[in-house]
């Protein structure tokens, strides 16, 4: 293997196993060498390879927060019927958080913090304000064929939903006496009834 790629290799390594770390215990409960016994390497590597454990967060959390964010801006600019939107939303980002049950906890808890640096590198405001999903409720709130909502408001109604559960799973679980299997079928039943309490709520008034 050549050195250039055992590098690449070392490096992407590293930075694997400081999303696992991070995505676990935060940046206030992450350590580096917490990073070095993750990756098999050694504090001396992480250090040479990430400068800082402020440089690697950074570069993992605008990855994180992109990926969380990513998909629904991608489906909001779909040029799809409003109902086929928001089951796409629904569907999709249910799948994702199951799949990565850690991010919704990390991402939320470190926004507390000062963000605005990492929201504007991300261009959040101006990706949700130019999505067609944002025209697509203007026009047919004029057209009537569904009632006149604010974009932020529907996202944020929709986001909440789909999150709370993945949030408050521990204590959702017990109250319900569910296992893993049981889990998933109750999130599949969530599916149906966000979409449903959406687009009833979208009908014109």
């Amino acid at each position: 293997m050549k050195p250039k790629q055992t590098e690449q290799n070392t490096e992407q390594k590293i930075k694997e196993a400081a999303k696992k770390v991070f995505l676990e215990r935060g940046f206030d409960g992450a350590k580096l060498r917490h990073i070095a016994e993750e990756s098999q390497t050694t504090m001396a590597m992480v250090n040479y390879y990430f400068r800082s454990k402020e440089q690697l967060f950074q570069s993992i959390f605008l990855e994180t927060i992109g990926s969380f964010l990513g998909r629904i801006i991608f489906i909001l600019n779909e040029e799809v019927p409003l109902e086929i939107k928001v089951w796409k939303v629904v569907d999709n980002y249910t799948d994702f958080l199951h799949a990565n049950p850690h991010v919704p906890v990390f991402v939320l808890s470190e926004l507390q913090k000062d963000s605005s640096e990492v929201f504007e590198k991300l261009n959040v405001k101006g990706m949700i304000e130019t999505a067609y999903f944002t025209k697509q409720l203007q026009i047919e709130g004029e057209k009537g064929t569904i009632r006149k909502v604010k974009p932020l408001q529907l996202i944020v109604t929709m986001l909440g939903s789909l999150i709370f559960p993945f949030m408050a799973k521990p204590i959702v679980s017990y109250i319900g006496d569910m296992d893993n299997t049981a889990y998933q079928a109750f999130l599949d039943e969530r599916k149906v009834i966000v979409f449903e309490t959406i687009m009833a709520y979208l009908k014109p008034v």
